[in-house]
């Protein structure tokens, strides 16, 4: 059982991206807006909607209770750091995105992925290149037999990890999605260090809730209203006695952030990870060997 509790991605972070930040056009003080109209502002990283007519010298960062416009979603560059995976940066080929690391940087994980690999590189303070990995996101999981070798049809990994990564403070971190000729994809980046709580062990649940609602009407026939769902894992892991606190004061510290839970990097096509919230721990105490530790986890969307 592990966790990426993730750094905050600031402008100062950023050091460059090939994604472009002209989803809409710039927010200007003398141009009137229509009903419906959308605007991005470069200093905050987000698309507005004007939800009246009419609309001129109403800045939309500082319309707080959304009387001129109300905030759409993070521009397309930022959408990988907005802390949601259910809008997603794109790009036609790759997206390639630096960073300059602001404190220690162990671990990379990337979720709602559309594409053919991942390349992670870090250099050092003399852009010395001392890290380069590349993981193909073909999942081959389903070839069990000489049938379903040529019956095949290729299918991705949504989700990979990248441990064991040297990034300090003031290194560099490039991160390349790849979808050749297709559209390459990420809804979330994710990195930070890397924490080891214990050994993943059985019972481990994976499931997802439905936010979709269903009603009948008087005469019972059913009317569905198709909303989102979300994943969650119940993790149940092994803690040396003498490390529960450890845990508990690592969960407490990100209790209302998001981050990264998964069982181990090898596990990822079994559904055993996902970027969200951490909700309820509980670790019964034992007096000798492991403590048997139970946490429910959500996924943001």
């Amino acid at each position: 059982m592990k966790m990426i509790a993730p750094i905050t991605v600031t402008d100062a972070v950023m050091a460059s991206s090939n994604v472009t930040e002209n989803d809409y056009p710039v927010w200007a003080s003398g141009t009137t807006y229509a009903l419906g109209a959308r605007v991005i502002m470069t200093s905050t990283h987000s698309i507005y909607e004007s939800v009246q007519a009419s609309n001129t010298n109403h800045d939309p960062s500082a319309d707080t209770t959304s009387t001129w416009w109300v905030r759409v979603g993070a521009t397309n560059r930022w959408r990988a750091f907005d802390q949601r995976t259910g809008q997603s940066t794109t790009r036609a080929g790759t997206i390639d995105v630096s960073l300059t690391l602001p404190s220690i940087c162990t671990a990379v994980a990337l979720v709602g992925l559309s594409a053919g690999s991942v390349r992670v590189r870090v250099s050092d303070a003399g852009a010395v290149q001392i890290y380069d990995q590349t993981i193909q996101l073909v999942d081959r999981s389903p070839i069990t037999s000489f049938f379903t070798y040529f019956t095949y049809a290729p299918e991705y990994s949504e989700r990979v990890v990248f441990e064991d990564i040297p990034g300090y403070t003031g290194y560099t971190l490039r991160i390349t999605i790849d979808a050749g000729v297709g559209t390459a994809e990420v809804g979330e980046i994710v990195v930070g260090k890397n924490s080891l709580f214990g050994r993943t062990i059985a019972d481990t649940e994976i499931g997802f809730e439905d936010m979709s609602v269903r009603e009948r009407d008087a005469w019972g026939s059913v009317f569905i209203v198709e909303r989102d769902a979300y994943d969650t894992v119940t993790f149940k892991f092994a803690i040396p006695v003498g490390g529960e606190d450890q845990v508990r004061r690592a969960i407490r510290e990100i209790r209302a952030k998001p981050a990264f839970f998964y069982a181990d990097a090898s596990l990822m096509n079994r559904g055993l990870a996902v970027y969200g919230l951490a909700k309820p721990l509980r670790i019964p105490l034992n007096s000798g060997g492991v403590s048997f530790a139970t946490l429910e986890t959500e996924e943001l969307i």
